[in-house]
């Protein structure tokens, strides 16, 4: 059996531009954005494995500076999710 971490933070940590993107990622094949997203009814899934160029040139500042600090945490992936708290460290978006 394999279990998993995942760090979970408020989708205020994201811009709206960067939400908005995330959402068009999720409908996608898991192979073809550069990082896997999955949709989830308040937010996204998405993994905290590092990325290399030129994919990692796609992702957004916001979204790369929360998968370092859900690797730093241990964490497989990051819950983003509208329901969870802020925590320092990271930008704010208020929507």
């Amino acid at each position: 059996m394999e279990i998993g971490r995942y760090l979970v933070l408020s989708t205020a940590h994201v811009c709206v531009k960067t939400a908005d993107l995330l959402g068009g990622w999720a409908l996608l094949e898991p192979s073809d954005p550069p990082v896997a997203v999955a949709s989830t009814r308040y937010g996204w899934f998405i993994s905290t494995r590092e990325v290399e160029e030129p994919d990692r040139r796609q992702i957004p500042a916001d979204v790369l500076g929360a998968m370092r600090l859900g690797r730093e945490q241990g964490c497989d992936y990051l819950l983003f999710d509208c329901d969870a708290g802020t925590i320092p460290g990271l930008p704010l978006f208020p929507w």
